[in-house]
């Protein structure tokens, strides 16, 4: 039997800054039990579209979406941890996201959707995942993080024995 054909898991996303990464990693290091598997700092970011396995040759087509966008500058305010336990996930997220966010992912997933790739139908609830496999959360106050907005990102990840690894494919400034 035949290997199946290559495939490459991406996304478009959010990615913070250095700075901003390692604030939200002390969040989650305050906020997430010892045996909670905390995201590295380095893979930090917010789904804006998650679209999952595709064939590379469709990667022109999907960063042709991104380069249809406006990408905004704005100013995300994250002061809100919470847990979902159905799928034991810590998570960092704003009272009051900026409407420019949930914008910028309707025009991705209409673009998407021009080129044949459905998005999984759920709202888009702006969060960063801070960690996996948290069965409760600690109480903690989280101490808000302004994180200023200046783009988007194509994300390729790729899964090892040590986790996922992120590789930007393409970049878009605000404008």
């Amino acid at each position: 039997m035949a290997d199946p054909a290559p495939r490459v898991r991406v996304f478009f996303a959010l990615w913070p800054s250095a700075a901003i990464a390692t604030e939200l990693h002390r969040a989650a290091r305050r906020a997430a039990p010892r045996d909670a598997r905390l995201m590295r700092a380095d893979t930090l970011h917010l789904t804006l579209a998650f679209i999952g396995d595709v064939a590379p040759d469709r990667l022109p087509a999907i960063e042709a979406v991104g380069d249809q966008v406006r990408w905004p500058r704005c100013m995300l305010r994250l002061d809100q941890l919470g847990h979902w336990p159905h799928n034991q996930i810590l998570w960092a997220g704003s009272q009051s996201p900026p409407d420019t966010l949930a914008q910028l992912a309707d025009e991705l997933s209409v673009g998407l959707q021009a080129i044949g790739i459905t998005l999984a139908p759920r709202p888009f609830v702006p969060h960063i995942t801070l960690a996996r496999r948290c069965r409760h959360a600690v109480a903690a106050d989280m101490r808000p993080i302004d994180w200023p907005v200046d783009g988007g990102v194509l994300a390729v990840s790729q899964r090892d024995h040590t986790g996922a690894r992120y590789l930007m494919r393409r970049r878009w400034p605000a404008h």
